[in-house]
């Protein structure tokens, strides 16, 4: 078992004063058979009141509202984090994933989605990775993790939240919310359900603060949710802080949200994830220009809004 101690920092700043702020934040860390909470909260500037709900993919979301004038806004989460490896699944086999029940089930995981679906560029993307099924479901997903990896260049900047999965097929290269989508879609396409996760990466090679990071999950019959990582494929997942799940970013981005007033005109989005220790070591990793606080912050849709998402990894 691992833990970590989570910090993820997002500051806005506008060009002048806006008002009528109204948020939803999908970054509270969830209690699973996987990871253990220890704590987590939130805090903003300027400061809000905090109401939590459940949406329909079980994640906690946050919503707040800052109706007065305001020339900045920072959101800031924490969370102490007890994760524990994936656990090993036997070869379900093909036949588990083929049978009706068990694409009616999970139907909504097999359709398209706002930001996955498979044109002709992603089936012929996906015959010339040469995917093998003869080892069966599961050594099929391994291979396509691979695949993606070798495939297509993680390269920070390159994309955007609304960039095509076609298109990231044609550049051959994305960050990690692409290689997610396009993982999930050549699954959809063969009939294995899969849906998006987002969450916190520990890198014990990272130099300075991080950015958050997606990967997927394929529902492999009898094997449940099985996790899946292009960006880092056959990693040990306990260094793998999970937010929140849906059928691509678009039901979980980190946070989502409108004002009134001028467009944003400056960004900055920090995460720190370190191995935490009793009693709390310093963070190894510095955050610059954030507020403490405490679970469930995020990067807001607005006019002229950076995309956080698309140097995330």
């Amino acid at each position: 078992m691992a833990t970590f101690r989570a910090v993820h920092t997002t500051e806005l700043r506008y060009r002048g004063e806006v008002s009528e702020s109204v948020n939803e934040a999908w970054l509270t860390p969830p209690h699973s058979d996987r990871q253990s909470v220890r704590e987590a909260g939130i805090r903003t500037f300027p400061e809000a009141e905090l109401i939590r709900h459940v949406d329909a993919y079980r994640n906690t979301v946050t919503w707040f509202q800052i109706v007065d004038r305001h020339d900045r806004l920072v959101v800031e989460s924490h969370a102490i984090v007890d994760v524990l490896p994936a656990r090993a699944h036997e070869e379900p086999g093909w036949a588990a994933i083929e049978d009706p029940a068990h694409a009616n089930e999970l139907a909504e995981f097999l359709a398209p989605s706002r930001h996955v679906r498979w044109p002709a560029p992603i089936a012929s993307f996906a015959d010339e990775l040469e995917l093998d099924e003869t080892d069966g479901v599961l050594g099929w997903l391994r291979s396509l993790e691979r695949g993606l990896n070798e495939t297509v260049r993680y390269a920070p900047g390159s994309t955007g939240v609304e960039t095509a999965v076609e298109e990231v097929v044609h550049a051959r290269r994305g960050v990690c919310q692409d290689l997610a989508h396009l993982g999930i879609a050549i699954c959809r396409l063969r009939g294995v359900p899969a849906r998006y996760v987002s969450g916190w990466f520990n890198d014990p090679a990272a130099e300075g603060p991080l950015e958050s990071h997606a990967w997927l999950e394929a529902h492999l019959g009898p094997a449940g949710w099985v996790e899946s990582d292009p960006t880092h494929p056959g990693m040990v997942h306990d260094r793998y802080v999970r937010l929140a799940v849906g059928r691509d970013y678009g039901d979980v981005p980190p946070l989502r949200g409108s004002y009134v007033g001028p467009p944003t005109a400056e960004m900055e989005v920090q995460v720190t994830i370190d191995e935490h220790r009793e009693p709390n070591p310093t963070p190894s990793n510095v955050l610059h220009g954030s507020v403490a606080g405490s679970a469930s912050g995020g990067e807001p849709d607005g006019p002229g809004l950076p995309d956080p998402a698309a140097s995330s990894r």
